[in-house]
């Protein structure tokens, strides 16, 4: 197996510990507009893409107006939901100090960032692509291409570490190794190269545990 030193990493759901707030926001928004959520997995849906989501609960026809109103909520609550995972620092730290680099690749806004900055653990990232870098969606390799043209990274070292399909997908269309932190079982082997149910299996797994000479900063 190669020894990766380049870890993509998803925010919502991979890094952060925000699906909670995110189920509780979109409930909010279809309250407001008198849709019923009792009985539905909107978690699951969520695990989808948030559009996606907006559409099965509400329909074609209203899912851009619940989609307005869970981003309301989102906006009105700003940093404060944003909480890393348990081991988030420990694997992050992991990669760093066995030679690897970190990279954030998410569509939400700078806010992750800033709740990277608020947490201690920016300085564990390279580099980061956010919603304002204007890049096709996930699917689409394009972000992730020009992340690896940019830092000159080799695609047989990369990993693209996520918790949704669309994840894995960048990864398998951007020619990289996919993995898929998923501790609430929802995939299977077969939805990308690896999953995880803990994060700091991550670099236990996918890296040397020992940092060597051999090892350099990208």
């Amino acid at each position: 197996m190669n020894d990766y030193r380049c870890f993509v990493w998803d925010f919502d759901g991979t890094l952060y510990d925000t699906y909670g707030h995110i189920v509780s926001m979109v409930k909010a928004a279809m309250d407001e507009m008198d849709l019923s959520h009792e009985g539905v997995d909107v978690m699951k849906l969520a695990k989808t893409t948030l559009h996606q989501a907006c559409i099965a609960l509400a329909g074609p026809e209203r899912a851009e107006e619940l989609l307005r109103g869970y981003f309301a909520h989102a906006n009105a609550a700003g940093l404060e939901n944003l909480k890393p995972f348990p081991q988030c620092k420990e694997t992050l730290q992991a990669v760093v100090d066995r030679g690897g680099v970190n990279y954030l690749y998410t569509h939400r806004n700078n806010g992750a960032i800033q709740a990277l900055e608020r947490d201690g653990l920016v300085d564990l990232f390279k580099d980061f692509i956010t919603d304002e870098a204007d890049f096709a969606s996930k699917p689409s390799p394009d972000a992730l291409n020009w992340l690896i043209d940019q830092h000159r990274l080799d695609r047989s070292e990369c990993v693209m570490v996520g918790d949704r399909p669309i994840d894995a997908g960048a990864g398998k269309n951007a020619g990289i190794t996919t993995a898929l932190f998923d501790p609430d079982g929802y995939f299977t082997p077969e939805d990308a190269d690896f999953v995880f149910t803990s994060l700091m299996d991550i670099p236990d797994t996918l890296m040397e545990q020992e940092f060597t000479e051999n090892n350099t900063e990208t």
